[in-house]
């Protein structure tokens, strides 16, 4: 039987959407620093950004005939469900690598011991 494979060293952009990569311990608290500043981002650069569109925009400041304000909203469910998906992602490859299952998601608490406390399985 062949050894389970290592994490791999470094951060990749694809350990945020393939759920079968591991994310080793040394690695986690930086994915878990960039998952929680995301929502912040997402709340208060959104409508920063629509609005430096539309004052770009020669004329009344509108954003597609509306104030960027009220279309803002349009642009936070898709960002907060792609959030949540990588959130969900990330948690499973720190699962994966500490070698324990995805299910311990699901009890509070201890998952949050496992995801950076729990050493990576050889």
């Amino acid at each position: 039987m062949p050894p389970a494979a290592t994490p791999p060293e470094g951060i990749y952009l694809r350990d945020l959407y393939d759920p079968r990569r591991r994310i080793s311990r040394e690695y986690f608290p930086a994915f878990a620093l960039l998952l929680g500043v995301t929502p912040i981002m997402i709340f208060f650069g959104v409508p920063t950004v629509l609005s430096v569109l539309a004052n770009k925009r020669p004329g009344d400041g509108l954003l597609f005939g509306h104030e960027p304000m009220a279309i803002a909203p349009y642009f936070f469910t898709p960002l907060f469900v792609a959030h949540g998906y990588v959130l969900v992602v990330v948690s499973i490859n720190r699962m994966r690598a500490a070698g324990k299952s995805p299910g311990w998601l699901l009890v509070p608490g201890y998952n949050l011991w496992l995801l950076f406390t729990a050493p990576d399985s050889a």
